[in-house]
């Protein structure tokens, strides 16, 4: 009898916990629909990794849904999306909308797809060829989960060892720069780091919105820190020049008062002294948004060649980390400034 209550406590207990976690995700429409699609609908099914190596010829269809966010932030996203295409053995095609913050209104290098205007497709498939198959599988928002099950903290920003270490692994194996735009990046780092004459500091200040401290994400790192930061290892004799990254203005020209004979960067970029985001800056130049995108990615290629780094939490600084290990390196030095997480309530704040 005794035993009977128990068990019936016990499940009345997991009801009322999955009862708990259901309400907190009462807005999230795919989440709901999903649920209310379990035992209705024969599409619905499970993913099970098996023990064998076959790989089955199952496409999948990463399609990054509007998220008006970095260059980097969607593309950290897509390594996890491609994580989870790797570990049950899919194909992957991916698909970014033309609502993506760096989308022009016409073709770019040759395609409307807008992550095709930087890198192949990472199965060498196009989204045509995909179509014509009769199995696919549609991406869900939910598919992430998997590799951030690598992070021992969920708060977005804090990056286990083997996180890293496995994104690295999935960029060497699914991240292919499309060919114009890999020549340009590799003649346009050569040019840069051959000015160098020796080992090079990165240095990745994320300056303009970030330093509105919206909530959830890192505590902006001033410019007196990152310099400080700079200074010192400047000092130890390892390095001969800084190469500095950065959306902000105010830091080349604080960058360039501080160390005027070591200071290298690239100077087509645009970037901004007040806090509004340079990715909705708007341009008469041609293909302005593609442009965006391609002077970050140019950026985070070259603090990925450079020999040690200095950064705060952001997006890009992950993305080089990941590229470094990508190649099978290490920085010599690397100081990540962590500051924490801004937890607020600000108008601001998302």
């Amino acid at each position: 009898m005794i035993q009977r209550v128990k068990r019936k406590l016990n499940s009345i207990q997991k009801r009322l916990v999955f009862a708990e976690y259901c309400f907190s995700r009462g807005n999230d429409h795919r989440f709901v629909q999903a649920v209310k699609e379990i035992g209705k609908y024969p599409e619905f099914v499970f993913l099970e990794k098996g023990n064998g190596e076959q790989e089955a010829e199952v496409f999948y269809h990463i399609y990054m849904e509007e998220s008006k966010s970095g260059f980097f932030a969607d593309h950290n996203k897509l390594l996890e999306y491609l994580f989870f295409a790797d570990y049950y053995h899919l194909i992957p095609v991916v698909e970014y909308t033309d609502r993506y913050c760096y989308a022009e209104r016409h073709p770019v290098n040759g395609t409307t797809n807008p992550f095709e205007y930087y890198f192949e497709q990472p199965a060498g498939i196009d989204l045509n060829e995909m179509r014509r198959s009769t199995a696919i599988i549609h991406s869900r928002k939910d598919n992430i989960m998997l590799a951030k099950q690598l992070n021992p903290k969920q708060d977005g920003y804090s990056k286990s060892d083997k996180y890293l270490e496995q994104m690295g692994r999935i960029s060497q194996k699914y991240i292919h720069l499309q060919p114009r735009v890999k020549e340009w990046i590799e003649g346009e780092k050569k040019r840069s780091l051959s000015l160098c004459n020796g080992n090079v500091l990165g240095v990745h200040v994320r300056g303009t919105d970030f330093k509105r401290n919206y909530n959830g994400h890192p505590i902006a790192v001033t410019l007196d820190e990152y310099e400080k930061e700079t200074e010192i290892l400047m000092n130890t004799g390892k390095y001969d020049k800084i190469f500095l990254a950065t959306d902000d203005e105010n830091a080349v020209e604080s960058f360039g008062r501080k160390f005027p004979d070591k200071l290298v960067f690239y100077t087509d970029v645009i970037r901004s002294k007040g806090t509004e985001t340079v990715m909705k800056s708007e341009s008469l130049r041609e293909n302005h948004h593609y442009k965006l995108g391609l002077e970050v990615l140019r950026d985070m290629y070259t603090l990925a060649n450079c020999d040690g780094l200095i950064a705060g939490l952001s997006q890009v600084s992950f993305a080089a980390r990941i590229q470094k290990l990508s190649m099978g390196k290490h920085y010599t030095d690397m100081r990540i400034l962590d500051k924490g997480l801004n937890y607020h309530r600000a108008q601001n704040c998302q």
